[in-house]
């Protein structure tokens, strides 16, 4: 949570920022996607800042769980929990399997994270689809079927399921890419599940040539926004989300404030959390900084660009 103050023509203003803020932990401290252990050391720097209400989690254990809940409560914090599911799908456990064997197997293994987090009390769960491949339909077929599970398990502790989408030819090629393709998709799923949404993440918009913009004709199918950067080196694309300002980095103040306009104007209600991650070099702590500064800035925009006086 945060306010900003403008002048303009004279007049101070000064405004609430309208969304919960939250971050992808495991990719602002590499060392927790690593090693899921000692997490209260870890992140407890990001789990103290008032500036973050959500915080997204790895699988973790039940020890380091009842810890991080325990720290939490001690500094006298109101934290959501949201469990991501991503790095299990890109370690190679695909939730769209041809193989129905394999399938069910990762089937099994999402689905009991996804109990755990349920448990726990966390709000959502996100995943990303399998790898992009030739029998295109079948593949959506399986993807479906693993994902209606998860769900059914998620509606049971009134969670949210997140599909993001990412890059369909330059990096992770997913199956679920862009944003007209990947919503036919997640209509059909939500007819019988709805608790399952989009997650859009403005890191990926250069790397499937969207904007913003895109993102009007499918609010209601957007559960959550990620903002991080992609990366540009000798014309090929990375989604290796640097740090804002990083050499190569894509996506700055202004498209965070264009993104801004877009969630505010359409009538978006949910969080946004941060995925950004350390380069050589740098810490944590530098990464988060310059993000929360970004995003302070880019409301200030919005701001400056919406009043009228």
């Amino acid at each position: 949570m945060f306010y900003v103050g403008i002048q303009k023509n004279g007049q101070e203003i000064i405004a609430r920022f309208p969304y919960k803020i939250g971050i992808v932990t495991f990719m602002a401290v590499p060392a927790l996607g690593t090693d899921p252990t000692n997490v209260v050391e870890k992140i407890g720097f990001i789990a103290e800042d008032p500036f973050f209400e959500l915080l997204e989690l790895p699988v973790i254990s039940d020890e380091e769980w009842n810890k991080l809940r325990s720290f939490i409560n001690s500094i006298n914090r109101v934290m959501d929990f949201a469990l991501g599911l991503q790095p299990i799908v890109l370690r190679g456990n695909d939730p769209a399997a041809l193989d129905e064997d394999k399938r069910r197997e990762v089937e099994k293994l999402l689905v009991g994270y996804s109990e755990v987090a349920g448990r726990r009390g966390y709000r959502a769960v996100g995943l990303c689809s399998g790898p992009k491949v030739s029998e295109v339909d079948k593949a959506l077929n399986a993807f479906t079927k693993t994902v209606s599970s998860i769900a059914e398990t998620a509606r049971k502790y009134n969670m949210d399921v997140y599909i993001e989408t990412f890059d369909e030819v330059w990096d992770r090629k997913r199956l679920l890419g862009k944003l007209e393709f990947s919503a036919k998709v997640i209509e059909n799923l939500r007819a019988s599940h709805p608790n399952v949404y989009l997650m859009w993440d403005l890191s990926h918009a250069p790397l499937l040539n969207e904007k913003p913009e895109d993102l009007k004709s499918y609010i209601d199918l957007i559960g959550h926004i990620h903002i991080g950067c992609a990366k540009k080196i000798n014309n090929v694309m990375y989604d290796s989300h640097p740090g804002f300002y990083r050499p190569g980095a894509l996506n700055d103040e202004k498209d965070v404030a264009k993104l801004l306009e877009v969630l505010i104007s359409s009538k978006y209600h949910r969080a946004i959390s941060f995925e950004v991650k350390p380069e050589e070099g740098q810490t944590p702590q530098e990464v988060v900084a310059t993000a929360k500064s970004v995003l302070v800035r880019a409301y200030q925009i919005y701001i400056a660009n919406m009043v009228k006086l």
